[in-house]
């Protein structure tokens, strides 16, 4: 059965995130994923949140990654989440790049860094005391002072083939990020089929997501316009990478590849009226709700189990209508 998922950013005050989580769970959403954009508000106290305003909805990070927080730190944040919503728990990992600018890392070897950090994880969370050495990721003789669930879903996100093929070795699900058409399902897919082999897995094995960044009004060119921005910011995060672009066979204009070699997301954000129609079809869900439900069903017929949104409201306007809207066109 297909299930829906929704990804929030941390841009609204705790009150209304509680009533977003409850418009979430009525509108019959399976899980609620809380963003972790740097100097945003704090993933964990929003998850914190959702676990006491709801009652059946799986709860996951959005994303954790092994720069800012050691995986040991994070094992620590989700089994606490999961002890507060009584097995709601999903960790959901990744990269990051999420606006970390300041904080002095770098994102070394991210499928090596992903992958030891679910070993650290995994051992902490089955009651293990737990040494490992690996390329990225060191830690020396700790383990939990408090129970945890050791089966608690372990899942990966990315848009990279490297990542990808990693996450299906080793991980319980596998999110595909940002990819909006069949063909880029199909390319992630493929990356996702290599790892799984190598494992000895089938699908069957995992959880498999596929994320899209959306938005719905009933004005289409209105519910595109407002989601330009997003693109360009999704590149720039990436860039020089550009590999996921030429995987569904779009050009990115010199004029935006400009912008995004600067790294600047505020300039990135600016730059939306540069972004192409097709970048924006490529990577994003935009239109009235029939048409945003149609494109996830093509989506669905891919093999999905899960179809997450991450919704991008115009400035002022609400989030809870959209929530509802897509619920009720994918019914």
């Amino acid at each position: 059965m297909l299930r829906l998922g929704l990804g929030l950013l941390q841009e609204y005050p705790p009150d209304q995130v509680v009533q977003i989580v409850r418009t979430t769970e009525e509108a019959g959403y399976h899980t609620f994923w809380y963003g972790n954009e740097k100097y945003f508000r704090d993933m964990y106290i929003g998850l914190a949140l959702a676990a006491m305003s709801s009652r059946h909805l799986q709860l996951g990070t959005f994303i954790a990654d092994p720069y800012t927080a050691h995986p040991a730190l994070t094992a620590v944040s989700v089994a606490t989440l999961d002890e507060l919503s009584h097995g709601r728990a999903i960790l959901l990992l990744g990269a990051g790049g999420g606006g970390g600018t300041g904080l002095g890392y770098t994102r070394t070897k991210p499928a090596r860094a992903i992958r030891e950090s679910i070993h650290v994880i995994r051992g902490l969370l089955t009651g293990e005391r737990v040494t490992f050495a690996g390329e990225v990721v060191r830690f020396s003789n700790g383990k939990l002072d408090f129970p945890s669930r050791a089966d608690l879903p372990i899942y990966v996100a990315s848009r990279g083939d490297l990542v990808l093929s990693m996450a299906a070795e080793v991980a319980d699900g596998v999110m595909i990020a940002t990819y909006a058409t069949p063909v880029g399902v199909q390319h992630a897919l493929a990356r996702i089929d290599l790892g799984l082999r190598k494992s000895g897995r089938t699908r069957s094995d995992i959880r498999l997501i596929s994320r899209v960044d959306a938005w719905i009004d009933r004005d289409r060119s209105k519910a595109r316009e407002a989601v330009r921005p997003m693109v360009a910011r999704l590149m720039t995060t990436s860039y020089p990478d550009t590999s996921f672009v030429s995987a569904v066979g779009v050009d990115i204009p010199p004029v935006l590849r400009e912008v995004l070699a600067q790294k600047d997301r505020a300039l990135a954000t600016r730059s939306g009226h540069l972004v192409t129609d097709e970048l924006l079809d490529a990577f994003t869900w935009a239109g009235t709700a029939e048409e945003v439900a149609e494109r996830a069903q093509s989506i669905a017929t891919q093999g999905i189990d899960d179809i997450t949104v991450t919704l991008h409201p115009p400035p002022g306007e609400p989030v809870e209508p959209a929530i509802r809207s897509f619920a009720e066109a994918m019914r």
